[in-house]
């Protein structure tokens, strides 16, 4: 079969390999849509910690099952079902795991990263994390999934949405769904910031007030808005130490500020202005399996198209990594594999 793999740092190329083997209690899937992501992009200019070549990457995906091999595991699909999968790989034995949060789990791990991923014209899952999705939506829906899984997960651990004005910094593909997530759960205000221009032209077209950082300061703009408040949240999308340093800066008062980025190296945060503002800070990471239940059942009320902006054919998909690193208005490149 046709994949395209990481074979060292900046080095990835589509290769004819083996296809997988459909172990038991698991799924053979014809990927049909992935995705590529930041952690994709990670792993390919090699700055990943666990992903090791010859990798094949990609667990944003959707495909349809051809294989299944099942015990005792009572599985919900069947041969011929369109689908996607919750990526996630947990121990089942530490506290996290014990205590229904196994996507803290302290030894987590994910398809695409720690064994071969979508980017493939086949994959082999575990059946209990494959999730099957009406036949009306699409395999690039399917694809957007996962993405918008951790936006959903963001939101959740937000609390309930009494805010009228948010902040989300950062406007790549994950800001954005936050962004929509905050409109689909009827915030008044929502101000998208970036310091990408072409970035930020897209958040425009979908109707939110955009600020350019390098062009001012964003706590101005807040401040104008909020009459000097601050705003009510503040999502942190960035993952860039001058976001979080600023963050503070934009929340009132008993604000909240929701950690969504995974920042690669520590940054600098204001815990004076934590402490004067009684602000609660709360961490993320990736998605509960109820948060991708819910992104499921959310993702037809959403203007995905508006979201992807290169389709790649398994060939030539190497060139996503490379579109991923340039200026120019790149949001969400799927491969289409079949």
């Amino acid at each position: 079969m046709k994949a395209l793999r990481y074979l060292a740092p900046n080095v990835a190329k589509t290769e004819n390999i083996e296809e997988p083997l459909c172990g038991q209690d698991e799924a053979l899937i014809r990927v049909h849509s992935a995705g590529i992501c930041g952690t994709d992009l990670a792993i390919f200019v090699g700055k990943h910690p666990r992903a090791k070549a010859p990798l094949v990457m990609g667990h944003e995906f959707a495909g349809e099952i051809v294989e299944i091999k099942s015990s005792e595991i009572d599985s919900e699909v069947t041969v011929g079902d369109k689908v996607t999968v919750y990526p996630l790989l947990s121990c089942g034995h530490c506290w996290a795991c014990k205590n229904g949060v196994s996507h803290v789990c302290r030894d987590l791990k994910l398809i695409g990263i720690d064994r071969d991923g979508a980017f493939a014209e086949y994959v082999n899952v575990p059946l209990d994390l494959i999730l099957k999705f009406p036949e009306d939506l699409t395999y690039d829906q399917g694809a957007l999934i996962e993405p918008l899984a951790v936006a959903v997960h963001a939101m959740e651990m937000a609390g309930e949405p009494d805010w009228q004005t948010a902040v989300v910094v950062g406007s790549g593909p994950i800001g954005l769904l936050v962004g929509l997530c905050l409109k689909h759960s009827g915030i008044e205000t929502t101000i998208i910031s970036d310091i990408n221009a072409h970035r930020l032209k897209r958040a425009e077209k979908l109707g939110f007030h955009t600020f350019n950082s390098t062009e001012g300061n964003l706590v101005d703009l807040v401040n104008e808005v909020t009459h000097k408040e601050g705003a009510d949240i503040v999502f942190e999308c960035a993952g860039s130490s001058p976001a979080a340093l600023q963050m503070c800066d934009l929340v009132r008062p008993r604000g909240k500020v929701i950690m969504v980025s995974v920042h690669k190296e520590p940054p600098p945060v204001d815990l004076r202005a934590i402490s004067f503002k009684e602000i609660t800070m709360v961490g993320t990471r990736v998605y509960t399996l109820s948060s991708y239940q819910k992104a499921l059942q959310m993702i037809k009320d959403l203007p995905f198209d508006a979201l992807i902006s290169h389709k790649l054919d398994i060939g030539n998909a190497a060139e996503g990594f490379e579109l991923m690193q340039k200026p120019e208005d790149v949001c969400k490149v799927i491969i289409n594999i079949s």
